[in-house]
């Protein structure tokens, strides 16, 4: 393959091309609406039966509770089993979970324990999507499926709030109804049309799933590129999470209410839908690549301006473009697919959506306790910038050379690729053992 080819920009066509990924977006797409339309009629179910913002928070943070108690021991457990068969197994368990809440007169506790239940699948489920997404598609088209999911779950999450809200106004079970039909839907589409290949741990010797937990946490945070991609990723979510989050407290000091609030909230999901197209779909791979360490640096940059106290508008604006410049996470996403080994990828991901979810929580703690003193909510925001931008270009400023990422991504890549099965024609093959290879001595290929 010629420079020319290598460096050329995947097409949707292409990537809409391949069955399997037609049947990943959709079944992920409607997973997704499903979702939101049980979060919204979730939590007013138990509004309705408690008047409690309390338990209507913790109804709505229940969804990150695996995140805190063990969500890569779950992504290893993924790895040990075929990722097709791993996302039909959590899609059927969910949908039966949301058709026992959707039972009208359900107790509340039974609902929150379900709800829980329900969460504890999520992250098997999510690492064997993001592993199974590069056996499917490789090089740019794996990048440009990024930019299209992003962009498709933006639009679903805005879609699944707005259906939810209006479901649960007429009939809440309803909506868990659906929700529980979407599962079963997506689990028929990835049955049907995405093929069967061993798991990418078969030739692993299984050992305690703590120690493999481990094996991968340590793959992810010894390997220069690997931890340089992990950390940056973590910055920038922690940096660029809060005005979002801040979206109250702001609109209250700029004399708003609800609807100044939900403008500023909805300029994330805009900014982030148009960031995942420009970015992943019309920059070529070699300007991406480029682009990483100056888009990084102007991602808290831009909330420096919050320090001026500016206007709604501008502070919409910000945050739009705030969530835009991260489209870059596109670029980062591809670099780590491409430097962790296949039997590694699901537990590697699983340490990636722990990270993520933590910094995004630590970084809301903070900036809330911060804007309790005497600063006003611009000036936090404005502040956390000044932080995130020393903090960047610390990392900036370590980041590997084309080189040494080059050669890792080398080092990564499979010595022999099996064609899968057709999901028709032949069963999953069960895992079998064989020696696993030290996590420290395999080069990193995420």
């Amino acid at each position: 393959m010629s420079e020319g080819q290598r460096d050329r920009t995947a097409t949707f066509g292409e990537i809409f091309s391949v069955r399997e990924y037609r049947a990943l977006f959709l079944s992920d797409t409607v997973s997704v609406l499903g979702d939101m339309l049980a979060r919204v009629a979730v939590t007013f179910l138990v509004w309705q039966q408690t008047s409690d913002t309390l338990l209507t928070a913790a109804t709505f943070a229940v969804s990150y509770a695996p995140y805190l108690l063990g969500a890569p021991i779950l992504s290893a457990l993924a790895e040990r089993y075929p990722y097709r068969r791993t996302i039909i197994t959590a899609d059927v368990l969910r949908m039966c979970l949301i058709g026992v809440i959707a039972v009208p007169g359900m107790p509340l506790w039974s609902m929150l324990t379900l709800l829980f239940c329900v969460a504890m699948v999520t992250p098997a489920e999510r690492s064997a999507r993001s592993a199974i997404l590069p056996q499917v598609l490789e090089g740019d088209r794996y990048v440009v499926a990024l930019s299209v999911g992003g962009m498709t779950r933006q639009i679903a999450l805005l879609s699944g709030y707005f259906l939810g809200g209006a479901l649960a106004a007429v009939n809440a079970s309803l909506a868990l109804l659906v929700d529980a039909g979407t599962f079963g839907i997506s689990a028929l589409l990835i049955w049907g049309f995405v093929a069967t290949r061993p798991a990418e741990g078969a030739d692993n010797v299984r050992r305690n799933l703590l120690r493999e937990t481990g094996e991968g946490v340590r793959l992810v945070f010894s390997d220069r590129v690997l931890r340089s991609i992990a950390l940056l990723v973590f910055v920038l979510v922690a940096f660029t999470v809060v005005p979002e989050a801040a979206a109250p407290a702001w609109a209250s000091e700029l004399g708003g209410g609800s609807l100044m609030q939900g403008a500023i909230m909805a300029a994330a999901p805009v900014g982030a839908a148009l960031g995942s197209l420009i970015i992943g779909r019309f920059l070529k791979p070699s300007v991406r690549l480029k682009l990483i360490r100056p888009l990084a640096i102007a991602a808290p940059l831009l909330l420096i301006p919050a320090l001026l106290g500016p206007r709604v508008e501008i502070v919409f604006a910000l945050n739009l473009l705030v969530n835009f410049v991260v489209g870059i996470l596109i670029a980062l996403n591809g670099l780590f697919v491409q430097a962790v080994p296949g039997n590694f990828r699901a537990r590697a991901f699983g340490v990636m959506q722990t990270g993520l979810m933590l910094t995004q929580g630590a970084a809301v703690l903070i900036v809330g306790a911060v804007a309790n003193t005497s600063l006003s909510m611009a000036q936090t925001v404005g502040l956390w910038g000044i932080a995130g931008v020393i903090l960047v270009g610390l990392l900036v400023l370590t980041w590997p050379s084309a080189r040494t990422i080059e050669e890792a991504t080398a080092a990564a890549k499979p010595q022999a690729a099996e064609k899968p099965a057709e999901p028709a024609e032949v069963k999953e093959a069960e895992p079998k053992p064989s020696p696993l290879g030290r996590p420290d001595a395999a080069k990193a290929d995420a």
